[in-house]
Formats: structure tokens, C-alpha cells, sequence
């Protein structure tokens, strides 16, 4: 009995396991054939370098290497913003979160591109526990900061560092984390022209203080991703996002997440977004839709 027991756990093992070399391997199969379609329906002329003209500044010079609207998407590219944005989260077992984030971006340091920026987030979240058994609220969610620095801010290859800090402000589940965290950021960002852009964002998150009942968090999580400039001001953006939970013995998660968007106005300083995300892995959460406006100070 004991050895047939053994078989099925290590089979139980080996099944997991595939899944997740699956899951990988189509993560980022998916990623490298949504980065050739986004690629293609580009059109041949965007790919051409922009000509200086005659009596062009420093500064405008610098805007026109990204044509690619702001929306806090790219680390390296900081602008003074105000971001307000709207996600609902279809989970399992009928329950949903719907989070209100008011995003303020604060960008100073160098006159001819700015290379500090501090942040804010200020989510209010409303959960319906559908027929999971806990309870349904509305609040305040968990407020987040992060001050960030640009090192390399010019040419084919950019690159910042920051720090993010998560407060309990919601007093745990299910409107926020129920920890308090710090996460080192680093991020980079690849273009070899105006309106095509290959980035990753690399974060390590570290709870210092849990509510009762709440597990430490002790996550690394990297985003690949692609943006391109379509015509119209129009903007593509594809991620993944790959999470190692470390405490729960290197569980391996992954999300795929599309975004479009248009900027408008007479500098393009105003931004419309909509962002899909679906679980590659399994995840308590269905899907997850966001829409934003932003309004970027130029």
C-alpha cells in the first residue's frame, strides 16, 4: 500500500511539474510570437530614424527618441503625471475586486530629461466575496510609494533603479495584502528606434510586517515586455509576467497582459488606455480588466 501511495505522489509531482515547463515554455513562446505581430503591423516608415532639424533643442531632440505615449509604462522615461485608473478582477468562486487607483507622479533632477521621479498610489477597493465564505467590503487599499532614478537616460540602451513601499493601510484581506513591504526595482529598456521599445522590469518583493493570519511575502517578479507606436497615436503594449514566490518552495506563476492606447491633445499630454490580463498558470484570479486616463505635464 505504502509503495503504491509513493507512485502516485511522485506521479503527482511529475504532472506539476510538466505543467509548470509547459506553462513556462509557452509564456514565453507566446511572447516572442506577440512581439513578431506587433512588429509587423508597423508600418516600414516608423522604423526610420527622425531628422534633426535646424534649430532643434536639446530637449526636444531627447522627446522625439520616444514617440511612444507616457504612461508610467517605461521606468527609464520619467514625466510628471496624474494617473487615474480603474481594474476589476473577475476571481474564482464568483468573488471580484474592483480597485480605484489615483496615481501621482512626481519627475525632477536633470532640465533636458528628468532622472528622479517619487510616486504615489492611492487605491479605493470595493470586493464582493461571491461564495467564497469571507466577507464583502468597501475601503481604503494598501497605499504604495516608490522614488526612482534614471542612470542611463539617453541612447539604444537605458536603464533605473528605484525602491517601492507597500503600507498597510487596509488592515489585511481582501482589501489589501496585509503586509508591509519594500521591493528593490530595477529596470531596462532597449530601442532602436522611436516606436518600437523592448523593456524589462525586474522586481524582488519583501514583507517586513504581516497582519495575523497573513503568510510573508517573499516574491521575484520579471516583466518582459514590447511597445510600439501604431499610427493615429495609437500604442501597442504586450507583457509577461512571471512571478517565483519563494516561501511556498519556488511556485511558479505567470500572466500575460495586453494594452492599447491612444494619446490626444494638442502636446498628446492626455492618454486613454485599456489592458487585459489573463493567467497563464493557475491563479484565483479569471481575468483582470483595466481602463485609465493619464495626464502626463509637458
Amino acid at each position: 500500500m505504502g509503495a503504491i501511495i509513493d507512485s502516485r505522489e511522485s506521479e503527482k509531482i511529475t504532472v506539476v511539474g510538466a505543467r509548470e515547463f509547459i506553462a513556462v515554455r509557452v509564456s514565453i513562446m507566446t511572447a516572442l510570437t506577440a512581439s513578431c505581430i506587433l512588429v509587423a503591423t508597423a508600418r516600414a516608415g516608423d522604423f526610420a530614424a527622425p531628422e534633426k532639424k535646424s534649430g532643434e533643442t536639446a530637449s526636444s531632440a531627447l522627446e522625439d527618441t520616444d514617440v511612444i505615449p507616457d504612461t508610467g509604462l517605461d521606468a527609464t522615461i520619467l514625466n510628471s503625471r496624474v494617473q487615474l485608473t480603474n481594474e476589476f478582477k473577475d476571481q474564482e468562486f464568483g468573488a471580484a475586486k474592483d480597485t480605484v487607483t489615483l496615481n501621482l507622479a512626481y519627475a525632477f533632477g536633470n532640465p533636458a530629461r528628468r532622472d528622479w521621479t517619487v510616486q504615489v498610489d492611492l487605491p479605493v477597493v470595493g470586493y464582493d466575496a461571491g461564495h467564497t465564505g469571507s466577507e464583502s467590503g468597501t475601503g481604503i487599499g494598501d497605499v504604495e510609494t516608490r522614488i526612482g532614478h534614471v542612470f542611463r537616460s539617453e541612447g539604444l540602451f537605458r536603464w533605473a533603479a528605484g525602491v517601492e513601499a507597500e503600507f498597510d493601510t487596509a488592515g489585511g484581506p481582501p482589501l489589501g495584502d496585509g503586509i508591509f513591504r519594500l521591493s528593490p526595482i530595477v529596470a531596462f529598456a532597449v530601442q532602436p528606434c522611436p516606436t518600437f521599445k523592448f523593456q524589462t522590469f525586474v522586481q524582488f518583493n519583501q514583507s517586513f510586517f504581516t497582519e495575523t493570519g497573513v503568510s510573508e511575502e517573499q516574491e521575484l517578479h520579471l516583466k518582459p515586455a514590447i511597445s510600439i507606436s501604431l499610427s493615429d497615436n495609437w500604442y501597442g503594449y504586450t507583457e509577461f509576467e512571471e512571478t517565483w514566490a519563494f516561501p511556498t518552495h519556488g511556485e511558479f506563476s505567470s500572466t500575460a497582459k495586453f494594452e492599447i492606447g491612444r494619446s490626444f491633445g494638442a502636446h498628446s499630454e492626455w492618454v486613454l488606455s485599456a489592458r487585459c490580463e489573463l493567467p497563464i498558470t493557475s491563479s484565483s484570479d479569471d481575468y483582470t480588466v483595466t481602463v485609465g486616463c493619464t495626464y502626463v505635464f509637458k
